[in-house]
């Protein structure tokens, strides 16, 4: 055993992948304990019925991003990486996309802010339209975050990009909601005030030192890339949150916040999946520019070793304590344990199957990958309603972590086809 991982870790590859996934497993932890914190914070803040509210306003906002981000920020993490040691195409990549991204971005904050009563009424929700007046301009402060965390993520930053998207705004707005108040018609300004402090402050920083921008980026490719990443990012942000606004649209606003708190302590079990992305994603690319396909199967398979052997403690431990984990957050978000495993489960087979998605959308197959999520996303859309209808927020569970599932085995099933190796066969040689 001594003799193979030190045949493994001989490899100059290996070694890099190794140390940098530990830096940003390091900084994932305290990104992924941020988040905790953040929604341990608002549900003992505003109790479970007002924190039911604006989960479902966040899980709005998120969508509505995600269409305003026009699957850009996967496009630029993929041609920055081929760039990332030219800072002036780094440059022009970034601000050719926030430009079109913010302009969508602000005219959908605008549409949903003017909406924000009508959206409230016909889900049946009154706290929720003073909520989303508040929250909506956070819409173009979020799109700007994922766009600037993968131009920082292409150059290896990972100091930077992980506290970009998931750090720096969540301590902020937990801050704010502790200090200035919780107030409900307040707290979507305090969140929009977040997210634009922390766009503004690493847009700064992704763009220091770096020269004139240039006049080379292949606009062409770029959008034919951005096309194909846009319907992915939808339809995997529609498998995220669709789930709670339609239990929000069934049931009571505890009940999503049951929901909303289960999804949330579910993908910790990913944060290492994520910190592997992070290291893994950039190298992907700038191999399949190489042409290296075996410096691919190379580092995905050594990277899926890693992500089995850390994960599946995380895993059993929320199979087995779930009332313990839900309880931290109030004695009757307790009800949710039953919600909390099955999500789980979903979440565990997006680990063990590896970066599929990166792998394919790095290496040029972003048509495979948008194939599979619209599989998925369009199954979540007609399970999840019909399911929640049935049997409750449990039901819901269950249709979005069969679909997670399906997705990633899609994807394990395209790498092979495309790429020639089965990340499920993670144990096979390197």
């Amino acid at each position: 055993m001594k003799s193979k991982i030190k045949a493994l870790l001989a490899d100059k590859e290996h070694r890099h992948t190794l140390l940098n996934t530990l830096l940003a497993l390091f900084i994932r932890i305290f990104g992924a304990l941020t988040a905790f914190l953040f929604n341990l914070i608002v549900a003992r803040e505003l109790g479970s019925e007002r924190a039911g509210v604006f989960f479902l306003s966040l899980a709005i906002i998120m969508l509505t991003s995600a269409i305003a981000r026009l699957g850009l920020p996967t496009t630029v993490l993929r041609f920055s990486s081929q760039k990332s040691n030219h800072g002036g195409s780094v440059k022009e990549i970034l601000n050719y996309a926030l430009l079109y991204s913010l302009t969508l971005s602000i005219f959908l904050a605008l549409l949903l802010y003017v909406s924000s009563n009508s959206v409230a009424e016909y889900m049946n929700k009154p706290l929720l339209g003073a909520i989303l007046e508040g929250i909506s301009p956070s819409v173009i402060g979020v799109s700007a975050i994922f766009i600037i965390a993968m131009s920082l993520q292409a150059r290896h930053k990972v100091f930077l990009s992980i506290p970009c998207q998931n750090i720096v705004h969540f301590m902020i707005c937990a801050f704010l909601i502790v200090y200035i108040g919780n107030d409900i018609g307040n707290i979507g300004l305090l969140f929009t005030s977040s997210v634009t402090l922390t766009a503004l402050l690493f847009y700064l920083i992704a763009i220091k030192k770096l020269p004139r921008r240039t006049n080379s980026l292949d606009k062409k490719l770029f959008w034919d890339s951005a096309r194909a990443n846009w319907s992915i990012t939808v339809m995997n942000q529609l498998i995220q949150w669709l789930p709670q606004l339609v239990v929000g649209f069934y049931l009571l606003a505890e009940s999503v916040a049951f929901f909303s708190v289960a999804q949330r302590i579910a993908m910790l079990t990913t944060f290492i999946l994520m910190a592997v992305n992070l290291v893994v994603a950039p190298k992907f690319s700038a191999f399949h520019a190489k042409g290296d396909d075996v410096g691919i199967r190379k580092t995905a398979l050594f990277s899926i070793r890693l992500l089995v052997l850390s994960a599946l403690p995380i895993v059993l431990f929320m199979l087995l304590f779930p009332e313990f984990l839900m309880g931290l957050f109030g004695d009757e978000f307790k009800q949710g344990a039953v919600i909390l495993q099955i999500l789980v489960l979903g979440q565990a087979v997006n680990v063990v199957t590896g970066s599929v998605g990166f792998l394919l959308m790095m290496s040029g197959h972003e048509r495979d990958m948008r194939l599979v999520t619209l599989i998925s996303g369009f199954g979540v859309l007609i399970s999840v309603p019909i399911f929640t209808k049935l049997f409750g927020a449990v039901g819901a569970a269950v249709a979005t972590a069969f679909f997670i599932s399906l997705q990633n085995l899609l994807a394990v099933y395209f790498v092979k086809k495309r790429l020639g190796f089965n990340t499920l066969k993670f144990w096979q040689k390197i």
